[in-house]
Parts: structure tokens; C-alpha cells; sequence
């Protein structure tokens, strides 16, 4: 692979999305009145995606269990794993109070794939963010937070250790170029 390639796959990994900033400005995006009502709950399914570091497929499938159940904790089926594996969600608690707001908007009556494209198109629209770029703010945000990459990936479910390594070393790297007392 070329240099260039390998810079650009590096900068794609998050897009430069902070995890907090990105929290906030969610959960902020959700409570205002400038958003509808169906924004609301496309916006939870991102929430549900950052705060769970999960593929969009995933938090869509938390969400459709959540107002479906009520529960705050659901097991989802993972994406793009051989065989049956599942993964702990974990509803934020900012949402809670929407769920029937969700359940009358006729949410859990749309396909995944339906809500999938909507809650993406929604993201997009609201904060100029690709969906996938939440899922690596996610993981970009333990990372600082010294978690061990092996953690990382069992949390997200990701099935290439060697990339997180591999990430998480050159952030680190990175960050200790930047703040090297001269």
C-alpha cells in the first residue's frame, strides 16, 4: 500500500469527530424545537451508535428493541461476524424520556434498512458527520481514555484487532510528538 493511501486511510478513520463534543451537540439536536419529531428519534439512533461504538446496522437493531421492550440494556445481533454473535447496547439515559414520541412516529413499523438510510441522511443533514466516523469517535475516545485496544475491540465487536493496534499506536504517538517538552 502507498504512503498516500495509508494517510488517507488514516484520516478516515474518524474524520476528527470528538466523542464528547459529538455527545452534546446529539443530545442537544434531540431536545430542540427546530427538530422534528422524526429527526428526534433518527438522531437517538446515532446517539445510540456513539454511545455504543456500533456499526449504524447495530443501533438501529438496539433501538427497534428498545421500543419494542422499554429495556435500557438489549443484545443485538453483530454485523459482518460469521456465524450468530451478539453485543451488550446500552440505551442512553438522555433518550429515555422519547420513546413514545418514537412508538407514535410509527418507528417500530419501518423496515431496519429504512431507518438505517433515514437515521444516516438525518446525521448527515444535522451535523455534516458520516455515521461509521461515530462508531471510531467511540473507539478513539477510549483509546485516550487508556483502555486497552484489546478491550476496545471486544466492546465493539471488531473482528480486527490489528487495525485498532495499529490505530491506537500511531494516535498515541502522535500525541506524545505533540506534547514532548523541548
Amino acid at each position: 500500500m502507498s504512503r498516500s493511501k495509508t494517510k488517507l486511510r488514516k484520516v478516515v478513520w474518524d474524520r476528527g469527530v470528538d466523542y464528547i463534543f459529538m455527545w452534546y451537540k446529539l443530545v442537544d439536536l434531540i431536545k430542540s424545537s427546530k427538530t422534528t419529531n422524526q429527526q428526534k428519534c433518527y438522531l437517538i439512533v446515532s446517539l445510540i451508535q456513539l454511545r455504543n461504538g456500533s456499526r449504524i446496522s447495530e443501533a438501529v437493531r438496539a433501538f427497534l428493541k428498545w421500543l419494542r421492550t422499554g429495556k435500557n440494556e438489549v443484545e443485538v445481533l453483530v454485523s459482518k461476524k460469521r456465524g450468530e454473535d451478539y453485543r451488550l447496547m446500552i440505551i442512553p439515559s438522555e433518550v429515555i424520556p422519547y420513546r413514545t414520541l418514537c412508538l407514535e412516529e410509527g418507528l417500530v413499523n419501518k423496515s431496519e434498512e429504512s431507518i438505517k438510510h433515514m437515521a444516516r441522511m438525518t446525521l448527515y443533514k444535522l451535523t455534516k458527520v458520516n455515521s461509521h466516523s461515530l462508531r471510531y469517535a467511540f473507539i478513539t475516545y477510549l483509546q485516550t481514555q487508556g483502555v486497552n485496544p484489546s478491550i476496545i475491540a471486544k466492546i465493539t465487536k471488531h473482528s480486527k484487532l490489528d487495525y485498532i493496534l495499529k490505530y491506537t499506536q500511531e494516535r498515541v504517538a502522535e500525541d506524545i510528538l505533540k506534547n514532548m517538552k523541548t
